[in-house]
């Protein structure tokens, strides 16, 4: 199903046509929308947000610092021999950094290949300042914090936010999530302009796509990314051209997910298997080092991968652990969640689960 009014017939005026390039700013940490923006020659990105983890990150491998110090150069937007050199070097030495840099790897060639600025958008006078001075069309958002309302009607056409679900079902966070607990049947991805309600904007296209038993964290979000590449570049264009007409959401029918940070926290007693490994998993890669956590006598512990092992269990043994070898196994409803120490699990918790091989979670 596609939201949108297309009208036409005679008498109608002709609707104004792109002549120039839609000046755009990208916010988000989901990388392929940027890059399908800048693969259309329509757009001009002149600007992305600032990704605070690429700098927060401690690192030791010189391939991960050399990403960081490209990265610290198109910030300040200056020394641009320096940072292309430094690029040639990054393309034939990046499969020897991290997964999480490697990960980024593209969308740090095209920042600097097509010199797109960098924005810190945590400074909001800053931001107002150079929306106004730059004057942006559109800023699209996929995957990012709350942003203030002054900025996000400071383009020429507003915000553009991107939301993987079937609104005004699920409004807020990680809504993927929910679906997939919730054992819906279909999801969608829909466009929205963004206003100061969260997720309640009137809608400029709306894509619904099968959720099929067996479906996980990782399917639903391939299938996401999918509609989106066929779906909203021309959503996008329709909208700026005035073809598509923005609709209001049904606020009867809407629906909220939970809330992002307090969900992190694993719940051995209540939360089924599967839905522990889907959020553990998709938290992390929707946003880097953001993880999933439970604690062990206080201790906070983090979760950085899992996969799961279908089963009845024992419903009196729920969050019970132990480790055979490397791998760690916790016992949840339906399933045991199995993490790999020392990569799924930080290096001194594992030395912690090394000597103490038994256990139960809170």
């Amino acid at each position: 199903m596609r939201l949108v009014s297309c009208p036409s017939g005679r008498g109608l005026k002709k609707k104004p046509r792109m002549k120039e390039k839609i000046r755009i700013i990208y916010v988000g940490y989901h990388i392929e929308t940027f890059l399908l923006l800048c693969s259309d020659d329509t757009f001009d990105v002149i600007g992305i947000g600032l990704i605070d983890e690429f700098q927060s990150v401690n690192t030791l491998n010189p391939v991960n610092v050399l990403f960081k110090l490209i990265y610290i150069l198109r910030q300040r937007n200056r020394y641009r021999l320096l940072e292309r050199i430094l690029l040639i070097v990054w393309k034939l030495t990046s499969q020897c950094a991290t997964s999480f840099f490697r990960r980024y790897g593209t969308m740090l060639k095209t920042l600097s290949e097509c010199r797109t600025e960098v924005v810190n958008f945590s400074n909001k006078s800053e931001v107002i300042d150079y929306l106004t001075s730059k004057r942006v069309d559109v800023m699209v958002v996929n995957a990012w914090s709350i942003l203030p309302e002054e900025i996000i009607t400071l383009p020429k056409h507003g915000t553009v936010n991107i939301h993987p679900s079937k609104l005004p079902q699920y409004r807020g966070a990680l809504p993927t999530l929910w679906s997939l607990k919730n054992g819906d049947r279909e999801s969608a991805v829909t466009y929205l302009i963004m206003n100061k309600a969260i997720d309640a904007g009137a809608m400029i296209g709306q894509h619904t796509f099968p959720i099929h038993e067996g479906d996980d964290w990782y399917t639903i979000e391939t299938r996401i990314n999918e509609t989106l590449q066929a779906t909203f570049l021309s959503d996008l264009k329709g909208y700026i051209t005035g073809d598509n007409k923005p609709i209001t959401q049904d606020k009867h029918t809407q629906s909220t997910t939970g809330k992002y940070f307090e969900y992190m926290n694993i719940d051995w007693n209540t939360e089924n298997g599967k839905a522990i490994y889907d959020k553990i998993n998709l938290y992390p890669f929707l946003v880097p080092n953001n993880y999933c956590h439970t604690f062990l006598d206080l201790r906070k512990i983090t979760i950085k991968k899992a996969s799961f092992i279908k089963n009845k269990g024992d419903l009196s043994r729920l969050g019970h652990y132990h480790v055979k070898g490397r791998t760690l196994f916790i016992q949840a409803r339906l399933a045991t969640i199995v993490c790999t120490l020392f990569s799924g699990i930080r290096f001194k918790d594992s030395i912690l689960f090394m000597l103490k091989k038994r256990g139960v979670f809170s």
